[in-house]
């Protein structure tokens, strides 16, 4: 199994490769506003460092926000050409799901929920709510981030930086190996929810 993934659902436009011997290639951008411009290039390098094709990849996972609007679509559309020319298999992943991967990792978290709160714009917050495997125990909500404290009481949201396409690309094989649920690449935008 040979895994791919993007995120360009951010500020960081990153790509990873995960190949069959768990050997991790990584890279990102982080000037602001150059996803388009930038992640095929990452991409390419990624190929030739890994030694794989396009051909190769086996799985192809884009995370589909919630983000930023246009990031998301760079992301995914990206991903759906790749998807076309390869025929490679293609999913989703929610950072929302990556938030919930990272505190199940932290060791914080024993047999209890997750409720992970991710904050995307000025005005809202989107949670979600895991169990100890992963498994969503609610849909995606959307919040008014000036009073989600009445919705959400006694929660203090934890942020990460390490919302990218290498935390991605371990997430999508824990769901692989685990036989969880996978999302569609169908971007996750306020009016979609």
């Amino acid at each position: 199994m040979s895994i791919m993934t993007i995120n360009t659902s951010g500020p960081i436009c990153s790509a990873a490769i995960l190949n069959k011997n768990n050997t991790m290639y990584y890279e990102e951008n982080t000037l602001h506003n150059q996803h388009s411009e930038s992640l095929f290039r990452i991409i390419h390098s990624l190929l030739e460092q890994s030694h794989q094709s396009y051909d190769t990849i086996t799985n192809l996972a884009v995370v589909v926000g919630p983000g930023s609007f246009t990031g998301v679509r760079v992301g995914i559309s990206a991903a759906q050409g790749i998807h076309l020319a390869s025929k490679v298999t293609l999913h989703g992943i929610s950072t929302l799901e990556i938030q919930a991967y990272l505190t199940l990792n932290s060791g914080k978290i024993k047999d209890k929920e997750i409720l992970s709160v991710i904050e995307v714009s000025q005005k809202h917050i989107y949670s979600q709510k895991f169990n100890h495997k992963l498994v969503a125990l609610t849909k995606i909500q959307i919040f008014d981030k000036n009073n989600y404290s009445t919705y959400l009481p006694n929660i203090t949201p934890i942020t990460s930086d390490n919302l990218n396409a290498k935390t991605a690309a371990l997430l999508y094989k824990y769901k692989l190996e685990n036989n969880l649920p996978i999302l569609n690449p169908t971007p996750i935008y306020f009016n979609t929810i």
